[in-house]
C-alpha cells in the first residue's frame, strides 16, 4: 500500500480521531485516541467491551474515522475521512497491540489498559482528503498517489 505523504503524516503525527459506527440505521460517534502502525498498515483503537461502538462493530465492521490537522508547521490545514474494516484483536495479538498503543498514549492508560478494555484494529479501505482550499482527492490501497 502506498499511502499519500499527507495522509501518512496525519496518521503518524495526530493522536485523536472521531470514530463513526452504525448498526440498524443508528449511527454512533466517538472521540478516540488512535495509533497507526505503518509496518502493519493498521490503526489501533481501544474501548471498553460494553460500549455502543464495540457492539456496533461486532455486527457491522464498516467504520469511518475523521482525522484533521488545523495547522502543521506552517502547512495547510488538512482533514481526512478514512473508511475501513474494524475487528476486535485476537487474544494472541491483543497485548502486543495494546503495548504499542499505550506507548503513544501514556497519558490515556485508563482507556487502554485494564480489564474489560478491548483492542480494535482498523484496516483502511479508502480515504478522502480535503485541504483549506477545498481541494478534495480520494485514495484507496493500490492507488498510485502520484496520478
Amino acid at each position: 500500500m502506498s499511502i499519500p505523504p499527507e495522509l501518512l503524516h496525519l496518521l503518524v503525527s495526530e493522536k485523536f480521531c472521531f470514530l463513526a459506527t452504525s448498526y440498524r440505521d443508528k449511527p454512533h460517534l466517538s472521540l478516540m485516541n488512535f495509533t497507526y502502525l505503518p509496518e502493519e498498515e493498521v490503526i489501533i483503537l481501544s474501548s471498553r467491551a460494553d460500549t455502543t461502538k464495540v457492539k456496533h462493530m461486532e455486527k457491522n465492521p464498516a467504520v469511518a474515522l475523521l482525522l484533521y490537522s488545523l495547522k502543521d508547521r506552517g502547512g495547510s490545514p488538512l482533514s481526512c475521512t478514512l473508511h475501513g474494516r474494524a475487528a476486535l484483536a485476537e487474544p494472541g495479538q491483543e497485548e502486543a497491540l495494546r503495548a504499542r498503543h499505550y506507548q503513544k498514549h501514556r497519558d490515556m492508560g485508563t482507556f487502554i489498559n485494564g480489564s474489560g478494555i478491548r483492542i480494535i484494529t482498523v484496516t483502511i479501505t479508502h480515504a478522502a482528503m480535503a485541504d483549506a482550499q477545498d481541494r478534495v482527492y480520494t485514495w484507496s490501497p493500490g492507488d498510485n498517489p502520484h496520478t
